[in-house]
């Protein structure tokens, strides 16, 4: 059996908080982003080697928290993340984290914006031809080669979030974790930074935690989307994708198969769509919280043919 590679525990998360007013019905939850144990100790979230997991819901809902907490970044009030088996207690160059605002330093080059990642884990000559080249080929990977010699300020957004993620992989880590990093991109820009996170994942085989509020990102990147409540953030329902990337590329499977794609698009809509409207939805985990969509059986008809070479 594969160990997981992220293991989330009964994790809590509670922020200080106002003074309590009389309005407040339960002043023990004021502050809380995160509550994964939900009214019945729900089951931890075990994410698996190579996966890529998508963690949907509202802005507001507490997932960027819970996505921090992941990176080391903040202390569970209760609970425990788990690495490999063994805790997080803090920031490390194993867990790569891409925010969504701009992260590049004004005054370096691309080239040296992503060697500095290598100073913030304290790698020693970061300027050796060997760390040089390495460089090289990340950049060429995010596809910026052309751009290696410029500043910031000569780039697009697009293209500075390819710097972010360049220096999150100097590291080789075995998790990227990404906030929502391409929320403030434009729509066609977007689509092109989630084919190149694509390629990431096939060439890197890196585990990827993906933080987003939109339904048709989840479903073109991710492997299993967790679906988010409003805040505190529960994950209510689990889904595992129906198309998976081994068999079919993710490109290849929304062109090919597009009614079961857009199908599957909309029950990721329509249940992140209930969740917004019912805010007392009961926070446990019953068996049809844990699903994997059914493919239509033209879908699937369509499939077979194409693979004897009927159509």
């Amino acid at each position: 059996m594969i160990e997981p590679k992220i293991v989330l525990g009964n994790l809590k998360l509670q922020y200080p908080s106002r003074a309590p007013t009389e309005e407040d019905k339960d002043f023990s939850e004021s502050g809380m982003a995160v509550d994964l144990c939900g009214t019945s100790d729900a089951p931890a979230v075990r994410i698996q080697p190579g996966e890529f997991t998508i963690i949907l819901g509202p802005s507001g809902c507490g997932k960027s928290s819970l996505l921090r907490m992941i990176a080391g970044l903040v202390k569970p009030t209760h609970g425990q993340v788990l690495k490999d088996g063994r805790p997080v207690t803090a920031p490390g160059n194993d867990r790569g984290m891409v925010f969504q605002s701009y992260t590049s330093f004004p005054w370096l080059t691309v080239e040296e914006n992503v060697l500095f990642g290598l100073t913030l884990h304290g790698r020693k000559n970061r300027d050796s031809a060997e760390q040089r080249e390495k460089v090289k080929e990340i950049v060429a990977l995010v596809e910026l080669s052309d751009s290696l010699h410029k500043y910031p300020r000569e780039l697009s957004g697009g293209m500075k979030q390819r710097v972010a993620i360049a220096r999150a992989l100097i590291n080789q880590p075995d998790i990227l974790l990404m906030d929502e990093p391409f929320g403030a991109l434009d729509p066609h820009i977007r689509f092109k930074m989630q084919n190149l996170m694509l390629e990431v994942e096939r060439t890197l085989k890196t585990t990827i935690v993906f933080v987003t509020h939109d339904a048709r990102e989840a479903v073109f990147l991710g492997d299993i989307i967790y679906i988010s409540t409003l805040r505190p953030c529960f994950l209510k329902y689990r889904i595992e994708h129906p198309f998976n990337k081994a068999e079919m590329p993710r490109d290849t499977a929304c062109e090919r198969f597009a009614n079961d794609f857009l199908r599957f698009q909309r029950e990721v809509e329509d249940r992140m769509q209930y969740l917004i409207e019912h805010g007392d939805v009961p926070r446990v985990i019953a068996e049809e919280d844990r699903s994997m969509f059914k493919r239509s059986m033209l879908g699937m008809f369509e499939e077979l043919a194409s693979e004897t070479g009927q159509i």
